[in-house]
């Protein structure tokens, strides 16, 4: 066997163990590599444009012994829920109203496809005007933002729902729509409706994060545009790196609640 032939085989054998190799492993080494790029990137560059890896991570547990982070995700964390909670009650309530009563769709949907291709951050300020500087308007901020990727879902699994098992439910007595609703149209929306959740809890945190930045009054919008007033890069991207983790951990919960009404949809 030739050198080159052993040097095909060593990297056909390396490719194989590779492929071979559990999910877990690959995520890992694709997160070390990217750790290493990062390190040595870092050299080459002003710490203000990309702070090395290790001083990210210094940050990180500096803002997490001294509370200032697990306060500011506090303070996120009741902007988000009481942002996300109006935005899918008000989503769904008008999704369903928009998609079983076909007058008012006609009416509706041309002004809410206007409105949800308007750049929902120029009216943020108008948001803040009207509704206060304070936790209200911040929260209005957020249902502003998470509303129309829960009612275009809801709409458009309520508009779709199969009409011959509408119409199986009707020869078999059921004839109040509040019933037709509970036993027909909404489990068979239940995708949709959960594909606008998973939406509208992403929305949801980048419109936590804007209004943050944009009134500097706390949470982890706030930890942001402190840090990055003063040109500490390092604890920007430590406070930062606390939002991928809060929208896994949310993603979590709508697994979590799509596996408890499984049986509902069924």
């Amino acid at each position: 066997m030739t050198a080159t032939d052993t040097k095909r085989l060593r990297r056909f054998n390396t490719a194989r163990t590779l492929r071979q190799s559990p999910m877990w492993a690959k995520h890992l080494t694709l997160g070390l590599g990217l750790i290493a790029l990062w390190e040595l990137s870092s050299l080459f560059l002003d710490p203000i444009v990309l702070p090395p890896f290790h001083s990210v991570v210094v940050a990180f547990f500096v803002l997490l012994f001294n509370g200032s982070l697990i306060a500011a995700l506090g303070q996120s964390l009741l902007l988000l829920v009481l942002g996300l909670a109006a935005a899918l009650v008000t989503g769904l309530v008008v999704g369903i109203i928009v998609g079983r009563v076909s007058i008012v769709e006609r009416m509706v949907v041309p002004f809410l496809g206007a409105l949800y291709a308007m750049p929902t951050i120029a009216l943020i300020p108008l948001m803040l005007v009207w509704f206060g500087f304070g936790l209200g308007g911040r929260v209005v901020v957020v249902w502003l933002v998470a509303f129309f990727p829960m009612l275009v879902a809801v709409h458009a699994g309520v508009r779709d729902a199969p009409r011959d098992l509408t119409e199986v439910a009707r020869s078999f007595g059921v004839r109040r729509e509040i019933t037709l609703l509970r036993t027909v149209i909404l489990p068979s929306a239940l995708p949709m409706i959960l594909n606008g959740l998973r939406l509208s809890v992403g929305r949801g945190i980048v419109g936590m994060v804007i209004a943050e930045v944009y009134l500097r009054l706390g949470g982890i919008g706030g930890l942001i545009s402190e840090y990055g007033a003063v040109f500490r890069t390092d604890y920007v991207i430590a406070a930062i790196a606390s939002l991928p983790a809060l929208g896994l951990l949310l993603a979590a919960g709508v697994e979590y609640l799509e596996r408890r009404v499984r049986h509902w949809r069924r």
